[in-house]
């Protein structure tokens, strides 16, 4: 007779519960937010839209003499978007 001193399920791994990882997927750091905002004003770019960041927050976008003011990262992703420049 065997005895199993294993207080976990059988094939559990993990007990520390889901999403415990603060750096990963579900809470991006710092450095890939600026990336994705980065990567998000060159493919405005690539589609010949000038984008300027505002001292005060926020971001304008140029493109023919016609402006867009986007108050933060979120509403200029919004905006791109509605372009089709990015997904």
């Amino acid at each position: 007779m065997t005895t199993n001193t294993n207080g976990k399920a059988a094939g559990a791994i993990n007990t520390n519960g889901l999403h415990t990882d603060t750096n990963g997927t579900y809470f991006p750091t710092v450095e890939a937010q600026r990336k994705a905002l980065v990567t998000q004003i060159s493919e405005l770019a690539l589609a010949g839209h000038a984008v300027h960041q505002l001292d005060g927050g926020g971001f304008i976008v140029c493109k023919y003499g016609m402006t867009r003011h986007c108050g933060d990262a979120v509403e200029l992703q919004s905006f791109a978007r509605k372009l089709g420049v990015s997904k």
